[in-house]
């Protein structure tokens, strides 16, 4: 049987990674063109993230999408299980966000380009603070009406378990006083899992979206018992086989992640 799907995944891999390249050479065409009033208000990245989606053969099932803010910016968390994470989150949130993504991202041609023009901003995992201490730049992109993608576990998980999330999120949301709206992702990892080049056809993707978390004003110890709740709010609504806690996740570096992402 595993002989089977891999072959039938030889040919839906090819044809995604070609769609991909296209897409991502479009997506870079729009943002040299368009002015950041319609590059910014969420459309061209939710049609991109549809397309490769569609490739993929996706099936998505979206539950709570009332629960999201439309007239003001929010931090959004999510658990991290796959490169299709993003993707999905783009495809089905109808409002404008960015994304937190690692430093070496930012060093890929073409691709560093449309994340910049995006507005995305950079981590670097060994030294977090050297990137997200400009406050100020994340504030203004929050007051602007753009929502902020993280995935507090920093990596993606290698078991499929949810990981232990970083206090980043809540310190970002609770200085900017606005909420944080938890979301679960599952079944991404059957598409395409960590270290795997290889595509899944047809996989059904279930979203749950919560209702938002209010943290504006919280102190050091109460964001702490907030991202935990946080947390919590997500782990429910994931499979059994996903709610432990994993120690398989890498570690981001060696330093203190209590302020980062």
């Amino acid at each position: 049987m595993k002989l089977i799907e891999q072959f039938i995944s030889i040919p839906a891999t090819i044809f995604w990674w070609l769609v991909l390249i296209l897409d991502v050479l479009c997506l870079a065409l729009l943002a040299s063109v368009l002015p950041d009033r319609l590059l910014h208000n969420g459309a061209v990245l939710r049609t991109a993230s549809s397309i490769l989606l569609k490739a993929a053969g996706v099936r998505l099932q979206v539950q709570g999408l009332q629960n999201i803010i439309r007239e003001n910016s929010q931090v959004i968390v999510a658990n991290h299980e796959s490169w299709f994470d993003s993707f999905v989150l783009a495809a089905v949130l109808p409002i404008p966000i960015t994304f937190v993504s690692k430093k070496e991202m930012f060093h890929i041609p073409v691709y560093s380009y449309i994340m910049r023009r995006l507005r995305f901003l950079s981590v670097d995992r060994v030294n977090p603070h050297s990137d997200l201490k400009g406050f100020n730049t994340i504030a203004s992109l929050l007051q602007s009406h753009l929502s902020l993608v993280v995935f507090p576990e920093g990596v993606m998980t290698k078991t499929g378990k949810l990981g232990s999330f970083k206090r980043g999120a809540v310190y970002l949301a609770a200085k900017a006083n606005i909420p944080i709206t938890p979301i679960a992702l599952i079944g991404t990892r059957k598409i395409k899992s960590r270290g795997s080049p290889w595509i899944h056809f047809g996989i059904q993707i279930n979203v749950v979206i919560s209702e938002p978390v209010e943290v504006g004003g919280l102190q050091r110890e109460e964001q702490h018992t907030a991202v935990e709740n946080i947390r919590s709010i997500i782990e429910r609504q994931l499979p059994d086989t996903e709610r432990s806690r994993s120690l398989d996740n890498e570690p981001l570096g060696e330093v203190e992640y209590d302020a980062t992402f």
